[in-house]
């Protein structure tokens, strides 16, 4: 009983240790990768970037994207959007898919997209203006309600 403690003891001081070694810094958007300054460009031309915070964790980079209006978009270390939140404003559609467009339209013509994010599977959920929030798979299929 006393070896387990150890081991449950040695492992949350393992976990906990490697978090305390992120590393928060604050960065120009010229130094993110180069998909994610063209997301921007292409999606967000009109915006203000306010800040860019780079994070380092143990084994991965990612990236917060704060604009002047409040809205946030996070990248991974490769630069691809993983979330995108206009903090309860609409948010740029032009690279949901098609299907998740569709969907929303169809289905809550008066509602906006406030919110997507993007799991590593490539699941998605999109937060309504209407409070509704969806599930979609890869592929931009419907799932559920969440």
């Amino acid at each position: 009983m006393k070896n387990l403690a150890i081991v449950i003891l040695t492992a949350i001081f393992f976990f906990t240790g490697i978090n305390a070694n992120a590393q928060e810094s604050i960065i120009t958007k010229e130094r993110l990768p180069q998909k994610a300054q063209k997301f921007i460009s292409d999606n967000y031309s009109k915006s203000t970037v306010d800040y860019v915070v780079m994070d380092k964790e143990f084994l991965s980079v990612d990236y917060k994207v704060r604009f002047t209006d409040g809205s946030e978009i996070e990248f991974n270390s490769d630069g691809e959007w993983v979330e995108v939140d206009g903090k309860k404003a609409p948010i740029s559609t032009g690279f949901i898919a098609k299907g998740i467009l569709s969907y929303v339209k169809q289905n809550f013509p008066n509602a906006q997209i406030i919110k997507i994010e993007k799991s590593r599977l490539g699941k998605q959920e999109v937060k309504l203006s209407n409070g509704m929030e969806l599930e979609f798979n890869s592929k931009g299929k419907f799932i559920r309600f969440d």
